[in-house]
């Protein structure tokens, strides 16, 4: 099974993210954050625009999607398990992790 993950509406996705932080900082420290869960070594963040619109893009060489029983990256835990943090778990149990929403 192959497919590509997208987000459905783009500008729903970027307030349910801004609506969880007091701090745009801490969106950003969200998605680093994401990079170290997944063992990155380098994270680059870039911000840009282009066509008009600004973006910012996160790269890292972290794990990435957890393969299936098949070998293939996992879409369909991902695409059900979202809003279901590790990080929330950890930071319950008095660890000091950014990140708690498991939307970003």
């Amino acid at each position: 099974m192959r497919g590509r993950l997208r987000i459905g509406d783009d500008w729903n996705a970027i307030t349910i993210i801004v609506l969880s932080q007091n701090n745009p900082l801490k969106a950003i420290a969200e998605f680093v954050e994401n990079s170290i869960a997944a063992q990155a070594r380098h994270v680059t963040i870039i911000r840009g625009k282009e066509k008009g619109q600004h973006y910012l893009r996160i790269i890292d060489d972290g794990n990435g999607i957890p393969c299936g029983q098949d070998g293939l990256p996992d879409f369909k835990y991902v695409a059900t398990h979202i809003c279901d943090s590790l990080k929330r778990r950890l930071k319950e149990q008095g660890l000091g992790i950014q990140g708690e929403f498991g939307i970003g």
